[in-house]
């Protein structure tokens, strides 16, 4: 590699083409990215300005040499800042023309943008392949109707320039020089075969390359040049088009998480950032055919929009089970779902065999969740069960799961009765699946439908007449959970009107669970928690697992089920941490002596709640808080997108998880605790869980004000 810095003139203005290759990214440059370069060229054409403007590097491989043509190079890194630079020097053209400077005109356009004299793809100096080649070509041409970002790059560019000609035309030609004599790039020309090496340790500017941005360049790099657009017509660009937007652009957050799947798959976990090191050291280990390769990652695509739902399996018992699956935001399963259709297609299960462990993945989730289990470590815990397979699949999940706290039926109906379903998650799922489960011939619409609160969440008076003396202790225990809800496309009307009303109105129902409740006489504690256990049976029969708890021979990290044992040790844990609160950080909200695994704990923010966790079978305690509607699910969205400075504040690293529902979300902060069931563990706990939600009500819930102010 010889390094040399030229000029854009030099770059351009030569008998040469730049090739950017089938495997580059897409054009990504934003508005952010195309204002810095234009406020730069603004800052260097100042009188007391002399020198230039580094863009950054471009790296070259060359092509073949063919008899009659340019000197061809592929343009292996720097293509967003080549392709922004030609883009730029074409709304300089089309502003000159509109000025009648022609001179000016077709010099950029034939000196500058194409090589007048060649035909077809020869005749531009700058060539994308495949990927943004005709909106490219339409804008050099000035024909057709370009869009995406290629598009809107050429729009501010050339509103920028108009400005700038509107307060004097003489300053193209000047600008059009800047462009040319003082925007300057490192420019690398290497041999093909340490092209991708280097091409690694380039990633350094511009918009950074993701895991399967570095996958791509991975495989292409050991397909020979000239095979590249045949490679990518006939294998690549399908695989690509399984992850495509609605737009037809390239989803590659999602496309480099089917990459991760793909390997975890094999039963080994992969963390997000090794995502690419990982495939990189599998395939450069083992060698691979570039082609055959690729066929296995189509097959998997296609097996991978089964599993996600965007495709029906021939199967419709597998069809219905995934579908029913997905309604629990369950992609951790993904990697276990991708080995179960490989084994699949060996013959070690059948379809039946498929549909029945994708029912006990549901099961497993849903009757944890509402039990009060935590997901985290799902991610790795599924990855895991592929290595308690010793060919029978099914019985080896069985077992794991079991192993890993699957409630029985007691378990899961005890706590399902008394669930704040509402404001947890998953509430019109799981509502809607049991209305769907009763078999209806004609079944009723739920697009329209909401959830409803039989007893509302505003008491009026003739509510707490009704209630009696408790009406708010009824109210505050009973109100969320499964045995008050419904569903109903009436809900404004419905509000907060007394029962007989709400009644009259649920008997024109069409959906059975609603219409059901215009029976009734009366509307109470004893009503609810009795439909909460009708409701609780039927979920059982649902969402499936052990009919009774599985008692396992000890082990020397022997985990309790669920036994007055564990329920006391919770009640003792949480004895101390109030204790500890009242005598440390006396100005905290008290936490309530309870023998479940969570307590809330006020937040005093609408619609965004606290949570703290006690976890005994993996070990950790953490810090809850969830965002149940969408005003604040906006704000989740925007601490999850740049989680650093929320990090800074509590000292440690939140984790993002979307919940069931549309709007609603969860960021949980936690700590590992060793012999978490020894009493003597507990201080280092109470201190880090003191530590922590002082800095929770003191810094973090004061910002979550300012920004669900912010946001509206």
């Amino acid at each position: 590699m010889k390094p040399s810095i030229q000029t854009l003139g030099q770059i351009l203005y030569s008998p040469s083409q730049y090739v950017i290759p089938v495997f580059q990214r897409n054009y990504r440059w934003e508005t952010a990215n195309w204002a810095k370069l234009w406020d730069s060229l603004v800052e260097i054409r100042q009188p007391d300005k002399r020198g230039n403007h580094f863009m950054g590097f471009l790296v070259f491989v060359p092509g073949l040499a063919q008899p009659g043509q340019h000197t061809t190079f592929h343009l292996i890194d720097g293509q967003q800042r080549l392709t922004t630079a030609s883009v730029l020097l074409a709304a300089v053209r089309n502003v000159a023309r509109r000025l009648d400077q022609a001179e000016l005109a077709d010099e950029i356009h034939n000196d500058y943008l194409t090589h007048p004299r060649k035909k077809g793809d020869q005749h531009y100096r700058l060539l994308p392949k495949e990927r943004d080649h005709d909106n490219y070509l339409d804008l050099i041409e000035n024909k057709g109707q370009p869009t995406g970002r290629l598009a809107d790059a050429f729009a501010y560019f050339e509103e920028r320039v108009s400005e700038l000609a509107e307060e004097n035309a003489a300053q193209l030609r000047p600008l059009f020089d800047t462009l040319c004599q003082r925007l300057e790039f490192m420019c690398a020309t290497l041999e093909a075969e340490n092209a991708y090496n280097i091409f690694k340790s380039l990633n350094s500017t511009g918009v950074p390359l993701g895991a399967s941005d570095l996958i791509r360049n991975f495989v292409f790099m050991h397909v020979q040049p000239e095979e590249h657009d045949a490679f990518d017509r006939d294998l690549w660009s399908s695989l690509e088009e399984r992850f495509a937007r609605e737009d037809g652009t390239l989803d590659e957050e999602r496309f480099s998480r089917f990459f991760r799947d793909f390997l975890m798959s094999t039963g080994r976990y992969v963390s997000p950032k090794d995502t690419f090191p990982d495939f990189e050291a599998l395939y450069e280990a083992t060698g691979f055919v570039p082609r055959e390769l690729a066929q296995t990652l189509l097959e998997a695509s296609r097996r991978y929009a089964i599993i996600s739902g965007e495709q029906a399996d021939e199967s419709a018992a597998v069809t219905r089970a995934l579908a029913s699956l997905n309604v629990l935001e369950s992609s951790t399963t993904y990697p276990l779902l991708l080995a179960l259709f490989q084994q699949r297609t060996r013959g070690d299960i059948d379809a039946d065999g498929f549909a029945r462990a994708v029912e006990m993945l549901r099961g497993f989730i849903l009757r944890r969740f509402i039990a009060g289990e935590s997901s985290r470590g799902y991610g790795q815990m599924f990855v895991r069960a592929l290595a308690n397979d010793k060919g029978e699949s099914l019985s080896a999940l069985e077992e794991y799961l079991l192993d890993r706290g699957w409630p029985d039926d007691h378990q899961f109906t005890t706590a399902f009765v008394t669930f704040p379903l509402y404001e947890r998650g998953y509430t019109r799922e799981i509502l809607e699946t049991i209305e769907r489960s009763r078999g209806h011939k004609e079944p009723a619409s739920l697009a329209d439908a909401q959830v409803e609160h039989i007893m509302p969440q505003t008491l009026s008076d003739g509510w707490k007449t009704t209630l009696g003396a408790s009406a708010e202790i009824v109210h505050n225990d009973w109100l969320h959970t499964p045995g008050n809800l419904t569903l109903s496309a009436y809900n404004q009307e419905l509000w907060n009107h007394d029962f007989s009303t709400k009644c009259a109105r649920y008997a024109q129902s069409n959906i059975v669970l609603t219409r059901e409740l215009a029976s009734r006489t009366e509307w109470g504690e004893d009503e609810i928690r009795v439909r909460g256990m009708q409701l609780a049976a039927e979920a059982t029969a649902i969402w499936i697992g052990p009919k009774e708890s599985v008692v396992r021979a000890p082990e020397p990290d022997d985990r309790d089920e669920e036994t007055p044992a564990r329920r006391e040790l919770r009640r003792r844990f949480w004895t101390g941490l109030n204790e500890f609160l009242v005598a440390e950080y006396p100005d905290l909200a008290d936490v309530e002596a309870r023998t479940s695994p969570s307590i809330r704990i006020p937040s005093g923010i609408r619609h965004i709640g606290f949570e703290l966790y006690f976890g005994l079978r993996d070990s950790y305690v953490d810090i809850d808080v969830y965002f149940w509607r969408e005003p604040s699910y906006r704000v989740w969205e925007q601490l999850r997108a740049a989680p650093d400075e929320w990090n800074k504040l509590v000292g440690a690293t939140w984790e993002f998880q979307q919940l069931g529902e549309k709007h609603r979300g969860l960021m949980s902060v936690w700590r590992d605790v060793p012999d978490i069931r020894r009493a003597s563990s507990w201080p280092d706990a109470y201190r880090w869980l003191g530590e922590r939600l002082s800095t929770l009500y003191g810094k973090v819930a004061p910002r979550l004000r300012e920004e669900m102010d912010r946001l509206g």
